[in-house]
């Protein structure tokens, strides 16, 4: 059983199908009010269960972690993928034009705040909540906590600057990972997921890749996490990227 945090568009919803297609049973996680589109789409399949959850509510959060802990339909969690996250319209350090940048304007705490709430604190709030959930399903196939970050949270890849408030929240979910592959190393192993620079609305389908492929890899990463595997940081290629 697959927990699919942030699951209705784009990357979210392209592990939906993929996961689904490979005969994993599906909770998907949708913040609006009203179940969308693109999740009611597999209303009657028997292996999704659609649930709301609001990532700046924590409250919400642990309403559904109880609601599924009481649920007898459902299997136990063997996987956890976080996939949510935030990228407010670009800020720059003072509303100024830099080196091939435009200019953009000056980076606010509201925004910085914003941004951390749902990149950063919200996925330890799940892990708080749902690690209880999870079931080892065999000794070297301990469940798997995937958290979706990126590239741009790389130190020593970052070479253009900018993008202060969502390079610096997923620079925090990659230490909070880190942390929580430590503290969780006798229940979960966790890996941190680049997806490359993807065809979402995130990037305004300017990205280079589409979702299939960028999914169809981080799969291959989840699913090559073992007993054995240590914390890593890599891409939807498999390749390590700096820290």
């Amino acid at each position: 059983t697959v927990l699919i945090v942030g699951s209705t568009r784009g990357i979210g919803i392209e592990f939906v199908k993929q996961c689904l297609s490979k005969g994993a049973t599906v909770i998907a996680t949708y913040r609006s009010d009203d179940i969308p589109y693109s999740l009611s789409i597999y209303k009657g399949i028997e292996d999704l269960h659609a649930v709301q959850m609001d990532l700046e509510d924590g409250s919400s959060i642990e309403r559904v972690a109880k609601d599924l802990r009481s649920r007898t339909d459902i299997q136990p969690i063997t996987h956890i993928i976080q996939n949510a996250g935030i990228y407010l319209p670009e800020t720059s350090f003072d509303g100024s034009a830099r080196s091939n940048r435009a200019a953009a304007p000056k980076v606010t705490k509201e925004v910085m705040m914003k941004t951390f709430e749902i990149n950063s604190v919200a996925p330890l709030l799940v892990a708080q909540n749902f690690v209880p959930l999870l079931k080892t399903r065999q000794p070297q196939l301990m469940p798997v906590i995937a958290f979706i970050t990126s590239k741009v949270a790389s130190v020593d890849d970052n070479s253009s600057g900018g993008s202060y408030a969502y390079r610096a929240s997923k620079s925090a979910l990659n230490i909070v990972a880190k942390s929580l592959s430590i503290d969780l190393c006798d229940k979960a192993r966790v890996v941190l997921l680049h997806p490359g620079y993807v065809r979402t609305d995130m990037t305004n389908r300017n990205g280079l890749i589409d979702a299939d492929v960028s999914v169809s890899g981080m799969l291959k990463a989840i699913e090559n996490t073992d007993a054995k595997t240590g914390f890593r940081f890599v891409d939807y290629k498999a390749c390590l990227i700096p820290w």
